[in-house]
């Protein structure tokens, strides 16, 4: 018999089949919580729409009634400009003889310097020194209308006043000679302004001279008019 020399047919090869992996649960929207759940708002009625509205309504009409009140007085004042500072002049000679009236200190004579052009008083006052004894004669005097300065007139000075009176101003230990005086320099906590004054005694006078920003030649004119008008010189 013939022989069949044919190789035998190959079988085709299969691969495993993993099995698949389950399917996960469907994830449900939150819902909102119903009636009686935590967390659930009961919506607004009518009434309480009203009232919301009104609240805000009410708001509004407020804001506008200060804004009609405020904006009109911020416009009718202006800036300060030379016609603010002039209209604030003190006649200082009216001024002081009428303190000389209510001036406590017998004998006592209030400074009443003359000022050059382009100076002049704004404040003049009497202080009677009601909480500590101590009544002093007091001018704010403007130079230019850019410098501000004081002068502080009193009969009956101790350290304790000059320390109230100047903010706790302590002594440097240095003077300033003015046109044959001495001046005594004090200088402020760093924290205060202005940061230095003079401080003097003529003919039984104790005179305190401070200005703004502590502009030195200033002061120092300011001083000099000062001891020029002292009373006894």
């Amino acid at each position: 018999m013939p022989q069949n020399d044919s190789a035998p047919l190959s079988q085709p090869s299969v691969e495993p089949v993993e099995p698949a992996a389950p399917a996960e649960p469907a994830v449900e929207a939150p819902r909102a919580p119903l009636p009686g759940e935590p967390g659930f708002k009961a919506p607004l009625t009518e009434k309480q729409l009203k009232r919301a509205n009104q609240t805000i309504k009410g708001m509004f009409i407020s804001v506008g009634l200060t804004l009609a009140v405020v904006l009109p007085v911020v416009f009718l004042n202006p800036g300060s400009s030379k016609d603010t500072y002039d209209r604030q002049h003190v006649d200082q000679a009216a001024v002081a003889q009428a303190a000389q009236q209510n001036i406590t200190t017998q004998g006592f004579k209030a400074l009443n310097p003359s000022w050059p052009d382009g100076w002049y008083v704004n404040r003049a006052t009497w202080n009677a020194g009601a909480a500590d004894g101590v009544g002093y004669w007091s001018l704010g005097v403007i130079k230019g209308d850019t410098h501000y300065g004081e002068v502080l007139q009193t009969d009956a000075a101790n350290p304790s006043w000059i320390s109230l009176v100047t903010d706790g101003s302590l002594p440097t230990g240095a003077t300033r000679q003015i046109d044959g005086v001495a001046w005594e320099e004090r200088k402020l906590p760093s924290e205060k302004k202005p940061k230095s004054l003079l401080v003097t005694e003529i003919d039984g006078y104790t005179y305190i001279v401070r200005v703004d920003g502590g502009d030195e030649d200033f002061m120092g004119e300011l001083a000099t008019l000062v001891q020029k008008a002292a009373p006894g010189r």
